[in-house]
């Protein structure tokens, strides 16, 4: 009987722990998310929201770890290094994946095979924001007022390799102008810039750049996006300028080093979508501007997969390739 009442209140504590029937016990210590961004950013600003959340339902701290530099290679490259039990995590976005395969003859890390995609937290529109000093209001304007100027127009970017850089030198290139690229190590310093004077413009995600325009000190030439952003009904899309290939789109998303189980990956997955469920998260998203998808892993490494095509044509249009 004694042996019979052991087993029966064993069966009852496991059934009643939150890891029963193969659910991986994770975390069992605390998190780092690395951004291979600065401080500031859309990327930066979203890493801390999420660990916030994901603190709350894992019980255990998640640290947010700003690993700028050498367009977010050195931070990517960390993650690439790191051990692969799922307590060192990459949130990033298009350009350490993506476009930096394009613009080095060679890479630290290997964007395909050193990585595993956990998930996809936001697609986002891109708006160009100028300093209100700049003598064009959209981009007709803009091309004009470079033609007449070579050279002296300037726009920041958050990186080698950024959204921001190559839809640029590709404007650059189609349009027969120039318009001097100043690289940054994140938005959060790009936008300073633009703010400042220091730089005429930037493109950013709405969300991101709002207190910018807020300020008084920027303004909107172009929405990049298939249909107007309804807080700024009067800034026309690309499209309607005349310049629909002047469109690009960025995303966020959380990657872990090749290794990493396969039930930890799905733990870390189920968890952020709980977090991007939320409908105050949601919420917050909606105001800066961010799309919620809802990307399986292999969904989100299927897109990014289509997304490099795509890039490596951009990237030969705008001549940017190493040689």
């Amino acid at each position: 009987m004694k042996r019979r009442i052991a087993l029966l209140t064993a069966l009852a504590a496991l059934t009643a722990s939150p890891y029963s029937f193969g659910e991986t016990a994770f975390p069992q210590k605390g998190v780092t998310f690395i951004v291979p961004l600065a401080a500031g950013g859309g990327t930066d600003i979203l890493a801390r929201k999420l660990a916030l959340n994901l603190g709350s339902i894992w019980g255990q701290p998640v640290v947010v770890e700003n690993v700028s530099g050498a367009s977010s290679i050195i931070g990517t490259q960390r993650v690439a290094r790191a051990a692969s039990d799922g307590y060192t995590l990459l949130v990033t976005t298009n350009g350490a994946i993506v476009s930096n395969r394009y613009l080095f003859k060679s890479l630290p890390y290997d964007p395909d095979k050193d990585f595993i995609p956990v998930a996809q937290l936001a697609d986002i529109d891109m708006v160009l924001l100028a300093h209100q000093s700049l003598g064009a209001n959209n981009l007709k304007e803009l091309v004009a007022l470079a033609k007449r100027d070579p050279g002296k127009v300037t726009y920041a970017s958050y990186g080698n390799g950024s959204q921001p850089h190559l839809l640029m030198e590709l404007f650059n290139k189609r349009e027969g102008i120039q318009i001097t690229h100043v690289p940054y190590k994140g938005l959060g310093p790009a936008l300073t810039s633009v703010m400042a004077g220091e730089t005429m413009m930037t493109l950013t995600g709405r969300g991101s750049g709002d207190a910018a325009i807020r300020s008084g000190k920027t303004k909107v030439l172009n929405y990049n996006s298939d249909k107007r952003d309804p807080l700024h009904p009067e800034v026309p899309t690309s499209e309607e300028s005349g310049y629909p290939y002047f469109r690009v789109a960025t995303w966020h998303g959380v990657f872990a080093p090749r290794g990493t189980p396969k039930d930890v990956v799905a733990k870390i997955h189920r968890d952020i979508n709980k977090v991007l469920n939320q409908p105050e998260f949601r919420e917050d998203m909606a105001k800066r501007g961010y799309a919620i998808p809802t990307r399986t892993p292999e969904e989100f490494a299927s897109a990014i997969q289509e997304e490099v095509k795509a890039t490596g044509e951009m990237v030969k249009a705008a001549g940017l390739a190493p040689e």
